[in-house]
């Protein structure tokens, strides 16, 4: 499984290109729009919490983590990381590995 943020996938990453024919069985390439780099990374819900003791202006935030809201962020991997490993270790086909869902917009397939 490839999760990327907004503006990074395999079409324009060519560590991420060269990585995508080797990986067996199963594989999905998504990405979260709205997202940046570290809005992937454990303090996503909490810097935007304290930019103002950190120094920081909302734009610079915006630009290490996106423009979606962290919850919502944190909701939508927790809820495709789950599906994926429940798929490949416990032999449960999600549907939201198939395609786009309604319930996450945010949420597109790589091609």
């Amino acid at each position: 499984m490839l999760f990327s943020s907004g503006s990074h996938n395999r079409n324009n990453d060519s560590s991420w290109r060269k990585l995508w024919p080797h990986l067996k069985g199963y594989r999905v390439d998504i990405q979260l729009h709205g997202s940046k780099h570290l809005s992937f990374s454990d303090n996503e819900w909490l810097v935007p919490q304290v930019t103002p003791l950190l120094g920081l202006s909302h734009e610079q935030v915006q630009q290490q983590y996106g423009t979606i809201d962290p919850n919502r962020a944190i909701k939508i991997q927790r809820v495709y990381l789950a599906a994926y490993f429940d798929q490949e270790l416990r032999h449960k086909h999600s549907t939201l590995l198939d395609g786009p869902a309604k319930s996450y917009p945010e949420i597109s397939f790589v091609r």
